[in-house]
Order: C-alpha cells, then sequence, then structure tokens
C-alpha cells in the first residue's frame, strides 16, 4: 500500500566486495567531484515525469477486484450479510464507552497523519509529491460523488444500489464513502517514506474507521470495499496519467559514486536498456573501461506480468530465479560472479558494487574486448569454438553452478578465442542436476541456430559424453529456453526436432532411459480452462439466483416436481451408459468382458467432469482396451472410428429432428429458430470449406479421427451385428440424452408442451456448442447453451434453468460420484 518497501541497504556480500556502502545523498547534479577534472557524461535527457508500469499494473488490477467485489456481493447475499451481522453482533459486545474512545481516536487519527505526511514531505523539498496527492484525493472526491449521485438516480442499475447500500441496520447508508475514498488517494500518492511501522498503523485506522462507519449505518460491507478499491483505483490512475516525478539515477550519479570508490572516471556514455537493467561504459582515468550496470526498481518492473506468468506455470526447479526485491538481485548477481571466478571460468571481474539511492544500486565490471556469440560471423562458428563453449559449460557443471541464461548474447568471445559468461542474475550455486541439464538444453539450443544440430551435437556428446548430451533430451522443450532462444527457435522450423534425432543417433535407447520430466505446473490451455471455468461457474450461480428470484426454489421442487417423469429421466440417464458400452463393444472386433465395458463407461462419467470435453471419455477408452492387450494403433483407431461414425450421427440428427420440429411447430418464432439452427450450420459448413485458414484449422483437429478410422470401419462393416451394435449404440446414446431433457423439463413443468425432436434439437447443438470450448464437463458452457436455447423455442426462463440443471446433475454431476469409485476399483485390478 502506498509506496513500496524499500531495502535499507545492500546484503554481505556486497559489503565485502566494496567495504562499507556510500550513501548517495542528495546529489548536487554535477559530474564533477570537487577537486576532480571534469567527466564527460553522454546521455539521452531524462523526462522530468514518467510512467511507470506498476502503476499501470495496479490500475488494471484495481479496476478487476472491484468487479470481482461487485459480482461476489450480488452472488453471496447471504454470506455478505451475514459476514456484516458478525461484525456488527461481535463489536456490540464491547463497551460502549471504549467503542466511543475508539471512534474518537480514529476520527482524529486519520485527520492528523495525512497533514503530517504531508508536513514532512513539503520540509524534505518534495511539494511535487504533495501537490499530486492533494489533486488524486480531489478527483477522488468529485468521482465518488458523482458515482453516488448517478447510482442514486433512475439511470443506475438497480441492483447496483442495493449491492452497495445493504446493510443489517435498515437506516439510510450511502453508497460510497466519500471520505475514505478521498483519504485513501491521498495517502496512496502520498506514500510513508520508507516507514512501514506508521504504515501498518495508519491502514490498521482507516479499517477501525471504516467499521466504525459500518456500525453507524453510513456505509455498507460491500459498499466500503468498492470504496477502498476506488480509492487507490483513482490514485494510481492519476499517477499512470501525469507520470511521476522522474528519481532514476543519472550517469551523473554513476560517475559520482564510481569517483568516491577512487576510479577516477573521466567520460561516461549511455550503452541502453536491455531487458532490466541499464547499462554504461566508463572510461577512468588509468586507461581502464568498466561496464556498469545499473539497476532500479522502474527497470525491475518491467515484464513483471510475464515473470509472474512464467512462475505459475513451470515448477520448482524449471523456474529461473525471479527476483523482485533489487536488493536481492544484487547479492544474486555478486554471489555468481565471485563464484564464477574462484572456480577459473571467465567472467569479467565485479570491481564496485553501490548504493545510488533506496531504489537503485549499480555494479561495475572491468571491460572484456569481446562480442557476443549471436554477432559471430558464420564461419568463425568452428568445432573449436563449440567445444571451448561446451567446456565451459562443463566446468559450470563440475563445479554445480547453474546459468540458467546461457542464450547467444550471454555468451561473449575475445579476440582469442576464449568464452566469458555474462548476465548472472538468474544463476544459482549448488545447482540441482535438472538445472544443470536445463542449461544444456539451453546451450545446445543456442549453438544448434549458429552451428546446425549435427556438428553442436557431435562437440557436445566429445566434451561432456554421450550420456550426459543424451540426459538433457526430455529438456528440449521450447517452454523452458530463454526468450531470445525461444524466439529464434521459432523462426527455424523443426530445429528441437532435428536435435532430438541427431541425440537419438547417437544414443538410440536414449529415449527409453531418459525419465520423463514434467516441468509445466500449468499449461496456457490449462490457465484458459481454469479462468473459463470460473466464469462457467458463476453463471450458474447467477442462474440458481435468477431462478430463485421467480419462486423456483427447492420448496418448489419438492412440492411440484412429476414423480413419474422424474423417474424417465433417471432412466433414460442410465441407459447412456447401456449406449456407451455397446459403442465400445461394437467398434472393437475383439471380445471384451461386457461388465467391464459397461464400468469403465460409468468411470468415464468421472473423467469427463475433470478433463475436457469429448477427451476424458477418449483416453480412457483408449486406456481400457490397452490393458486389454489390444495394440495401441488399433485401439486408437476403434475410437477414432467411433468417434467419426459419432460426428456423422450427431450432424445428421441435427437435420432430422429440426426438420420433424419445423414440422410439428405451430409458433412461427420457434419454426424460425429451427431454420436459423439449419442456416447456421449450413453457413459454418461453407465458411469452413472456403477460407483455407478454417479449412486447415477443421482438417486438422478432425483428420486424427478420419486417418486411421476407414479400416477400422470397413472391418466392422464387414460384421452385420457389429455395425448394428455400433450404429446402435451411437444413436440411442444421444437419443437417450434428449428423452433425459425432455423428461427433465416435464420433471419440473408438468404442462409444458415442448415436443421430443425440439428438445432433441436443443441437446444436440447445445452440446456441440459446448465442446468447442476446453472447459472439463462442458461446466457452464452446456447449461447456458440449453438455457437460452429453450427459452428461446418458449420454455419459461426459471422452468429451463431448473430443467437444465436437474439434467446436467442426472448425466453429468451425480454420476461422477459412483464414477469415481469405479475408477479407482478398475484401476486398483489393472484395467485402467
Amino acid at each position: 500500500m502506498g509506496t513500496e518497501e524499500r531495502d535499507a541497504d545492500l546484503s554481505a556480500a556486497s559489503a565485502v566486495a566494496n567495504g562499507t556502502l556510500h550513501d548517495a545523498g542528495e546529489s548536487d547534479g554535477r559530474a564533477r567531484p570537487k577537486g576532480r577534472p571534469p567527466v564527460t557524461v553522454d546521455e539521452p535527457p531524462e523526462p522530468r515525469r514518467i510512467r511507470r508500469q506498476p502503476d499501470l499494473m495496479r490500475l488494471l488490477f484495481e479496476s478487476m477486484m472491484i468487479i470481482v467485489v461487485l459480482a461476489l456481493g450480488r452472488i453471496g447475499v447471504q454470506t455478505t450479510s451475514g459476514l456484516e451481522s458478525d461484525i456488527h453482533n461481535g463489536v456490540q459486545l464491547a463497551p460502549s464507552f471504549l467503542l466511543s474512545g475508539i471512534t474518537v481516536l480514529t476520527n482524529i487519527t486519520t485527520a492528523v497523519i495525512p497533514v503530517g505526511l504531508a508536513v514532512e514531505r513539503l520540509f524534505r523539498r518534495d511539494g511535487k509529491r504533495v501537490a499530486d496527492a492533494v489533486i488524486a484525493a480531489a478527483l477522488a472526491y468529485g468521482v465518488t460523488s458523482l458515482l453516488n449521485l448517478w447510482i442514486e438516480s433512475s439511470y443506475a442499475p438497480h441492483w447496483l444500489l442495493t449491492e452497495l447500500t445493504r446493510h443489517v441496520n435498515s437506516g439510510t447508508t450511502s453508497p460510497l464513502h466519500i471520505y475514505i475514498a478521498t483519504l485513501i488517494a491521498f495517502l496512496t500518492v502520498l506514500g510513508f517514506n520508507d516507514r512501514p511501522t506508521l504504515r501498518t498503523f495508519t491502514w490498521v485506522t482507516i479499517g477501525i474507521y471504516a467499521v466504525a462507519t459500518l456500525m453507524s449505518g453510513d456505509s455498507a460491507l460491500v459498499g466500503l470495499i468498492v470504496t477502498f478499491l476506488l480509492g487507490r483505483l483513482i490514485a494510481f490512475g492519476w499517477r499512470y496519467a501525469c507520470g511521476v516525478v522522474n528519481e532514476r539515477p543519472t550517469g551523473q550519479m554513476v560517475v559520482q559514486m564510481l569517483a568516491d570508490a577512487d576510479f577516477e572516471p573521466v567520460a561516461c556514455s549511455w550503452q541502453g536498456e536491455h531487458e532490466d537493467v541499464r547499462r554504461y561504459e566508463v572510461r577512468c582515468a588509468d586507461g581502464r573501461t568498466l561496464d556498469v550496470i545499473v539497476l532500479d526498481r522502474d527497470r525491475q518492473a518491467v515484464g513483471l506480468i510475464y515473470r509472474v506468468y512464467r512462475r505459475i506455470r513451470l515448477r520448482g526447479p524449471a523456474q529461473r530465479r525471479n527476483l523482485f526485491s533489487l536488493r536481492r538481485t544484487v547479492d544474486q548477481e555478486a554471489l555468481i560472479s565471485y563464484a564464477l571466478r574462484d572456480a577459473g571460468i571467465r567472467t569479467p571481474k565485479l570491481v564496485a558494487v553501490r548504493e545510488l539511492n533506496a531504489d537503485a544500486a549499480l555494479l561495475a565490471y572491468e571491460g572484456v574486448h569481446a562480442i557476443p556469440l549471436s554477432q559471430v560471423p558464420a564461419d568463425r562458428f568452428g568445432d573449436e569454438l563449440l567445444g571451448k563453449v561446451w567446456q565451459t559449460l562443463k566446468d559450470l557443471g563440475r563445479n554445480q553452478i547453474a546459468h540458467r541464461r546461457l542464450a547467444l548474447d550471454s555468451i561473449l568471445v575475445d579476440e582469442a578465442g576464449e568464452i566469458w559468461l555474462t548476465e548472472l542474475r538468474n544463476g544459482e550455486v549448488a545447482a540441482a542436476d535438472l538445472q544443470q541439464l536445463l542449461d544444456i538444453a539451453e546451450v545446445m539450443t543456442a549453438l544448434a541456430l549458429k552451428a546446425g544440430p549435427e556438428r553442436t551435437v557431435r562437440v557436445g556428446a566429445e566434451i561432456l559424453g554421450e550420456e550426459r548430451l543424451s540426459a538433457a533430451l526430455p529438456m528440449l522443450q521450447p517452454v523452458v529456453l530463454t526468450r531470445t532462444t525461444r524466439t529464434a527457435v521459432r523462426k527455424s522450423k523443426h530445429l528441437l526436432q532435428r536435435l532430438r534425432e541427431q541425440i537419438l543417433e547417437l544414443r538410440p535407447h536414449a529415449l527409453v532411459d531418459a525419465e520423463p520430466v514434467k516441468l509445466e505446473r500449468l499449461s496456457p490451455k490449462t490457465l484458459l480452462t481454469v479462468g473459463a471455468a470460473c466464469f462457467a461457474v458463476y453463471v450458474l450461480l447467477f442462474q440458481l439466483s435468477a431462478a430463485s428470484k421467480q419462486g423456483l426454489n427447492l420448496d418448489y421442487v419438492v412440492h411440484h416436481t412429476s414423480p413419474a417423469w422424474m423417474v424417465v429421466a433417471v432412466a433414460a440417464s442410465a441407459l447412456t451408459y447401456v449406449s456407451a458400452a455397446m459403442v465400445l463393444t461394437g467398434f472393437i472386433p475383439e471380445k471384451l468382458p461386457i461388465l467391464h465395458n459397461l464400468l469403465v463407461q460409468v468411470a468415464a462419467a468421472f473423467v469427463s467432469l475433470v478433463a475436457p470435453a469429448a477427451v476424458g471419455g477418449v483416453a480412457l477408452n483408449t486406456r481400457y482396451m490397452q490393458k486389454r492387450g489390444i495394440a495401441t494403433g488399433p485401439a486408437v483407431s476403434a475410437v477414432g472410428a467411433s468417434q467419426a461414425v459419432a460426428f456423422v450421427v450427431h450432424i445428421a440428427l441435427i437435420a432430422t429432428f429440426s426438420f420433424i420440429a419445423g414440422q410439428n411447430m405451430g409458433k412461427s418464432d420457434s419454426s424460425t429458430l429451427v431454420i436459423a439452427i439449419l442456416l447456421a450450420i449450413a453457413l459454418l459448413v461453407m465458411a469452413v470449406m472456403a477460407i483455407p485458414p478454417l479449412r486447415r484449422f477443421a482438417k486438422k483437429r478432425l483428420s486424427p479421427f478420419f486417418a486411421d478410422s476407414l479400416p477400422r470401419l470397413l472391418d466392422v462393416a464387414q460384421s452385420p451385428r457389429k455395425l448394428a451394435i455400433a450404429l446402435g449404440g451411437t444413436i440411442s446414446l444421444s437419443l437417450f440424452y434428449a428423452l433425459c431433457l425432455w423428461a427433465s423439463i416435464h420433471t419440473v413443468d408438468p404442462g409444458n408442451h415442448i415436443s421430443y425432436a425440439t428438445t432433441a434439437v436443443v441437446y444436440l447443438t447445445a452440446q456441440t456448442a459446448g465442446s468447442f470450448i476446453p472447459i472439463p464437463g462442458g461446466v457452464g458452457t452446456v447449461e447456458t447453451a440449453m438455457t437460452v436455447v429453450l427459452k428461446a423455442v418458449g420454455v419459461d426462463y426459471g422452468t429451463a434453468v431448473l430443467a437444465v440443471l436437474l439434467f446436467r446433475l442426472l448425466c453429468t454431476y451425480l454420476p461422477a460420484i459412483p464414477g469415481y469409485f469405479t475408477f479407482t476399483w478398475l484401476t486398483r485390478k489393472g484395467l485402467l
């Protein structure tokens, strides 16, 4: 909250290198220390104000949190009311004089602390920050006042006013608390000047003050939370819009600190910004050249979202050291530098580490006349140079050091052809074997970009040995490569595959001997699935809330549902497993136990709920056939044949039932809907056939089902009995699902006149829509699609919600319970 927590000093590693660290103090802006000759500083002019990425990130975060709080408040009405009631009852237990004293104290504190902080800033000649804080407070006051007027007007949604003013006391409450929003915006911009104790005390006091307003009826719980987030949002929005005063260290400060360390700089030139650091080249009076890197918090924030994403996606050892603390970053680079030099591995000598200010530090290295491997011409990339790179990597492994960023721009070669390592911030000492193998994979890939896979693998095997090189085979995955290497690999077709082939030529059993390594914790597809699932759960809860408001609650279900239709729905759901077992039996020439086939389909009910739609059951059936002694190829082709036939039957059933429903419907809008469904399917097929990218995508997705399925289909066609079982199971599977939905509608509303054909169209189209989104079990997507289509064909919205939820309970959610136990039993028996 407020400004970031600052590190007061550097660690022991930095202090050992340089003695006692010098505080930069307040720079006088001169590049010439007193009594020393002038120093030439060549760098682009720094803007007076800068827009900081952390402010933008916080702005987006606060906006997202406001949306989340409002959504949760609308869904969890009972939860927020209960929490508010608990707070109210708990506080009432305290003596009244104590409550009055705390209220008075918090009122005084929330008024005195901001004024005191502002006066202190003015004494420190930081009037610009105070001005920014005052403007942010004024904006918060104005925006909150206008929002209150809008929320209380007839133009705003009624639910918004209800959520922000709901209170256990029936007194009048304001949607947003203007004073709290103003105070938070002011303090967020002003900051606390490295005083964590004062910061904690202030925010606790504001929290107590907010509870007091809650108890007095001036605000509601959700309104207070939104007020807090709004104040911070306005503060960060103002800071990002106008920028903050530029306090980044300049080249003049770098020269000043180096001069204080007795290096006698005579010239300093800016070398640009690279990732999270800025670089300077400094010439000294004794002829030495220093390569200086400056780390500051603003540069550390560059790419922060990407680093957090990598931290979430990759497992522990595969993660690079994502250092968010400036002090730890400096410590780590200094430590790796000393470790490399002590091990005899060439790296520029670290000669100075200095703190520039509370938010920046520099590391100065002796200059080395060398160029990155990325700039080495192809004709100089001989076996000797490759061997030296591999030897350097071998030396790293012998000393249990991992570099973790061995891209081409981190490896230098000097005029004598010797190898030097730079960019040490991600390094590790006492590195695990996995981290060393990741370095091998990185170097192998980077060198192959310049020298080709054949020479790279051959020379690497000569230096490291075939066994050690082949151990890195499982690590050849794009996800663990550095960003620069990964970008280059994308431009070089099949480079990683060619590297794998070269390793297998040297050591044919490498793939068998190597243990599989799981480097990813979450794939992008998994992250997308989790996000979609959370949205789907929200949709489900919203639908239940809407149905409850219409009086369609548990009491209605108990007293108004039809038991007879419920029996039909349960029976139809149970028969779907018989149909699924028929499909499996029909497409396999081999004879399998009928009971086991049926149990596998019950187990698939559990697997399908935790895997994307149409994926879990396929994998489970394939695994079952493999366990029964059927080879992988025939097993996959059998499942592919069943999927191919199911796809064709699905489309045919949509067309058939759409025609029947169109003939039977008396309502023009329902008939129009059926026609629209048919036209949409026809247009989709035409678009896929006409647009090359869509055609290639469809071919890629469908070819696995049809490529190896034709021989299996021919085998099935030769046996009329197998063919009848296969087609009968495939058709009846969809029919029974549609019957279950139809019976669910009549269970909730026995007098409903929707036809079976119309219900079948609803089920088939909704199931198709749900399968396009990779959400496990189609949770949320199928319910939403079915509800929307049912309402469109004339079913009451509340009835549609309850009927769809009943259908999904019978066919998806409840069967997962016996499915889990069946899956566990089959696994224990060795059948899966």
